[in-house]
């Protein structure tokens, strides 16, 4: 019985997961380009959705994984796994606001999602998989 529970604690969660990354792409709706920043919106969103993925996967390992989370996280690590989630979600949310110079913030943040991206995979080889 136990068994079962944990199958649907964890299908739910992998249900949930998916549903915010699939109303992710529908409210951001990737294949609709701008007319006047032909490349950076599409570079920002598909960077936001790769970033998203990687994240909601960094979140159920660190959900389900067999250890602690104190053998994972220090109080650097916990700092930076939750600006990791907030920052770009807001940056995004944030990004209608801005009229001047929207195309250089858009690369900007385009790269700060490969970078964050760069360093989960990073934090996923060090504490996760070879632990």
């Amino acid at each position: 019985m136990n068994n079962f529970f944990q199958f649907l604690i964890r299908l739910l969660t992998i249900g949930g997961l998916s549903l915010i990354f699939i109303v992710a792409v529908i409210l951001l709706n990737p294949s609709r380009v701008h007319r006047k920043r032909k490349s950076s919106t599409p570079a920002l969103k598909y960077s936001y959705l790769a970033y998203l993925a990687i994240y909601l996967a960094f979140i159920y390992l660190i959900v389900f994984t067999e250890k602690d989370l104190q053998e994972y996280f220090d109080e650097f690590h916990f700092t930076l796994a939750i600006v990791a989630g907030l920052f770009p979600t807001t940056a995004m949310l944030l990004r209608r606001k801005i009229h001047t110079g929207r195309t250089a913030y858009n690369y900007t943040l385009s790269i700060l999602h490969f970078v964050i991206i760069v360093l989960l995979i990073k934090f996923f080889t060090s504490f996760l998989i070879f632990n």
